[in-house]
């Protein structure tokens, strides 16, 4: 299985990641607006239709910021520990 890591973004501004296979899709943080992360998604040849899940690092800003608007329009589930939910 191949394996293919983006990196979106990294730094105070937001922090992004995509980590694709030939079956899934993981956004490691959602760092920038929703509008943002399509765009960088774009640019790369990915679609933000295809993200399978969220992973969260943790919970500043600069990790966070587009979540709601991804999970609201995908219905895509986040993965974070106990504390970051919080």
């Amino acid at each position: 299985m191949s394996l293919r890591l983006t990196i979106l973004g990294s730094g105070s501004a937001g922090n992004c990641a995509l980590i694709e296979t030939s079956e899934e899709t993981l956004l490691v943080d959602a760092g920038f607006s929703g509008l943002q992360i399509k765009r960088r998604m774009e640019s790369v040849g990915a679609s933000p239709e295809r993200i399978d899940a969220i992973l969260v690092t943790h919970e500043h800003k600069d990790h966070i910021q587009g979540i709601k608007p991804i999970t609201r329009k995908h219905n895509t589930p986040v993965y974070c520990n106990r504390l970051t939910k919080e």
